[in-house]
C-alpha cells in the first residue's frame, strides 16, 4: 500500500505559535495558498482514497485538496489537555511540557492530555484497518504535527524515548511525504518535501 501524507495548512494559532491539539483555529491566507500549491503538485498522482483527521483545520485542508475524503477520529492530533491554546514560548520552562519533548516515555502526558502510548495505539489500529481495506491502493492522509512525529517514530520502529532523535523539528504544513506499508513494516521514500511551496520554513515546538 502506497501512502502519501501531509500536515494541515498553516493556521492562526500556528502563526501565533500556540499549541493547538484538539482545539482549533482557522487557516491563514498563506495556509490556503500552500494547500493550493500542494493540490497542484499531487494532481497527477493516482490516489484511490483520502483520509483526514476530523479536526477542522485538517478537514479544511483536505477540502482544498480533494472533492471527497473520509474522516477518521484516530487521526486527531495528540490531546495536550489544559496546555491547548497556550503560547509555546510560555511552556518552554514548564517541567511537564519539557518532559513531553525532551524526556518522552510511553506514559508521559500534559494535564488532561493523552499519553504517547494512547496515541501510538490508535495510530497502529488505524493503519492496520486501512491495510485490510486498501492493501493494493494508494492512500492520501491529512494529519497533524505531533501526530506526524509519533507516526514517524512508528515507521522507524523507535521506542518512545527515541523520539528525541526526530522531534526537534516538525514537518511543515502542506509538505508531502511518501511511504509504503505492507501490513507489518513501513518503507519511507521521503518525509516533509516542501519543494512545491514558495518559501522555506523551519518549525519547532522545543
Amino acid at each position: 500500500m502506497k501512502i502519501y501524507l501531509t500536515r494541515h495548512s498553516k493556521t492562526l494559532w500556528n502563526q501565533e505559535k500556540r499549541l493547538q491539539g484538539w482545539q482549533d483555529s482557522p487557516l491563514t491566507a498563506e495556509g490556503i495558498e500552500d494547500a493550493k500549491l500542494l493540490k497542484a503538485r499531487i494532481t497527477e498522482l493516482k490516489i484511490d482514497y483520502c483520509y483526514s483527521s476530523p479536526i477542522e483545520r485538517a478537514k479544511a485542508t483536505s477540502e482544498i485538496l480533494f472533492d471527497h475524503f473520509l474522516v477518521d477520529k484516530r487521526l486527531k492530533e495528540m490531546n495536550f489537555g489544559k496546555y491547548e491554546g497556550c503560547l509555546i514560548n510560555e511552556l518552554l520552562n514548564d517541567p511537564i511540557y519539557n518532559r513531553l519533548w525532551n524526556l518522552p516515555d510511553d506514559d508521559v502526558s500534559t494535564p488532561g492530555g493523552e499519553t504517547y502510548h494512547e496515541v501510538q495505539m490508535r495510530l497502529k489500529d488505524f493503519f492496520n484497518d486501512i491495510y485490510k481495506k486498501h492493501h493494493d491502493d494508494t492512500i492520501f492522509i491529512t494529519i497533524h504535527g505531533m501526530l506526524f512525529i509519533i507516526l514517524h517514530g512508528i515507521m522507524l520502529n523507535y521506542k518512545t524515548s527515541e523520539l528525541t532523535k526526530i522531534n526537534k523539528y516538525v514537518v511543515r504544513g502542506c509538505s508531502l511525504s511518501e511511504v509504503e506499508y505492507d501490513g507489518k513494516e513501513f518503507k519511507i521514500k521521503y518525509i516533509g518535501d516542501d519543494s512545491h511551496l514558495k518559501s522555506s520554513e523551519i518549525i519547532t515546538y522545543k
